[in-house]
């Protein structure tokens, strides 16, 4: 179930609708007489980045589609507010779209820890082959239904790396070491396994915290960590790949059953195309971003993935046993060779 805002803040959002201040979902009449929308996608990041450039794409695919009977306001730079705000927010009109990782959706239910756990997914085509197919289907749905949402599409971000401030190459150097991590129990969780010491800070916190040594390194897309410009205070990239996170477009579900069929579907194709089409280019992100990060002096480590992953082994079944039937789906659907 979804998380109540307090009795002021839905007074407040109630009061900006009947003033005509947002949250409208009904902009009017079309030409033909059906009726427009005007929708808020709320974003996190600006141009350029992953989950935005996936809105920005959903937003060109829809207005195709309906013939502009559907119009998409870009809202980035979290100035809707923050993920949790607009996520508990949604039905209130906060915003009507949001395109966010499947993870964040952990704080409504459990099932979303998922997209988080470490070393299920091997690669670009076995994250494809999930997130485009029958098993991500099932999983956007059981998150989607657990949590109140509609989920769609499924971008790939690149796979998670760790940016470290020394050499690390096997799981004994993890050991103590100090590393930022997302303030979510998979993830924490996940280096607590390796026996590391995660310490959860907000992104906007990372960069000083390096300079300092509050951390010593932290993880992340390799492109988000180029953004972010981790190159400077930190030499040594290692390309963990523990996780591969998704970023879906995500709408308040009673919203979405109450859309006409015809601009449900456009909702679902948009959202596949942007997927697609991300996706796509993030590879190429990541090439170029490798190649920069060598101009720059960084230096990048491989690890071996198989001895990572089978320190893994166990994982799921003893912190997660809820998610094993998950787990396992995913693993299955890894093309074969």
């Amino acid at each position: 179930m979804k998380k109540f805002f307090t009795m002021a803040m839905a007074m407040t959002l109630t009061m900006g609708m009947l003033s005509g201040c947002g949250g409208a979902k009904d902009g009017g009449d079309g030409a033909d007489g059906a009726a427009s929308y005007t929708w808020k996608m709320a974003l996190n990041s600006t141009e350029g980045d992953n989950a935005y450039d996936t809105g920005a794409a959903f937003k060109e695919k829809i207005e195709e589609l309906t013939n502009g009977q559907v119009t998409v306001e870009l809202y980035g730079g979290a100035s809707l507010g923050s993920t949790s705000e607009v996520l508990e927010g949604m039905s209130y009109g906060v915003a009507d779209v949001m395109v966010e990782s499947v993870g964040t959706l952990a704080t409504f239910t459990p099932v979303a820890n998922i997209e988080a756990a470490p070393f299920l997914i091997n690669d670009y085509d076995h994250f494809m082959a999930v997130w485009q197919g029958d098993v991500g289907r099932e999983l956007k749905e059981a998150v989607g239904d657990a949590a109140g949402f509609k989920l769609f599409g499924g971008t790939f971000r690149g796979p998670r790396i760790v940016t470290a401030t020394k050499a690390m190459t096997t799981i004994d150097d993890f050991k103590g070491f100090k590393l930022r991590a997302p303030n979510l129990e998979m993830y924490l969780e996940t280096w607590s396994w390796m026996k590391a010491a995660p310490t959860p800070l907000a992104m906007n916190e990372v960069y000083t915290a390096l300079q300092q040594h509050t951390v010593d390194g932290q993880e992340n897309p390799m492109v988000d960590s180029l953004n972010y410009a981790f190159d400077e205070v930190c030499k040594y990239w290692i390309k963990t790949d523990h996780v591969f996170g998704a970023n879906v477009v995500i709408m308040d579900a009673d919203y979405f059953a109450g859309l006409p069929e015809d601009i449900q579907k456009a909702v679902e194709e948009a959202a596949d195309y942007a997927a697609q089409k991300v996706s796509a280019e993030q590879l190429i992100k990541i090439e170029e971003a490798e190649a920069r990060l060598l101009e720059k002096g960084c230096e990048i480590i491989e690890i071996d993935h198989a001895a990572f992953a089978s320190y893994y082994d166990n994982f799921i079944e003893e912190k997660f046993p809820d998610l094993k039937d998950w787990a396992d789906k995913i693993k299955a659907a890894a093309p074969q060779n």
